[in-house]
């Protein structure tokens, strides 16, 4: 059965305790706005995955585990690639922009990861300080044109 393509572009945005019992719920809005503008249920598991780190991320360090708020915006488009972006703003404790990294990867020790995997997951995240209080962190991830799979096979077992 083949899906219908939709043909415009989504919005969606929701305020939320940054409670972690949320967060499978946001996870799901995720995947679902993702493998409807054409991501693979693979791709689009690791872009919730990336939005689930910020979200622990915000909970944990942001409000110190403590009850907080946070609004997500995601934005899908279909054309010229699928692509999604992610804004999340929160109210919680500032931090300096230029200390958001990613861990040494060589010290082996739980935890501490989530940058690195939101970085290495999405095309581009930034995080800034808002005027009013609190930071906000922008993603995006979009899929460049691809090349149908059997003509890549094909072309690699004829060379």
């Amino acid at each position: 059965m083949q899906k219908d393509t939709p043909s415009q572009n989504t919005k969606c945005t929701i305020d939320f305790s940054t409670s972690p019992t949320w967060f499978k719920a946001i996870r799901s809005i995720i995947v679902s706005a993702c493998t409807e503008c054409g991501f693979s249920d693979r791709l689009a598991g690791q872009v919730a995955m990336a939005v689930d780190e910020a979200l622990c991320n915000i909970h944990r360090h942001g409000y110190q585990e403590e009850p907080g708020r946070a609004r997500l915006t995601a934005k899908t488009a279909f054309s010229p690639h699928p692509s999604i972006f992610i804004e999340i703003i929160d109210e919680a404790e500032q931090v300096d922009a230029q200390t958001i990294k990613s861990r040494n990867l060589e010290e082996v020790r739980p935890g501490g990861l989530g940058v690195h995997l939101i970085q290495t997951i999405m095309d581009e995240a930034t995080w800034t300080k808002r005027d009013s209080g609190g930071m906000r962190l922008t993603m995006r991830k979009t899929i460049p044109n691809t090349i149908n799979p059997s003509k890549t096979e094909e072309t690699t077992i004829h060379e």
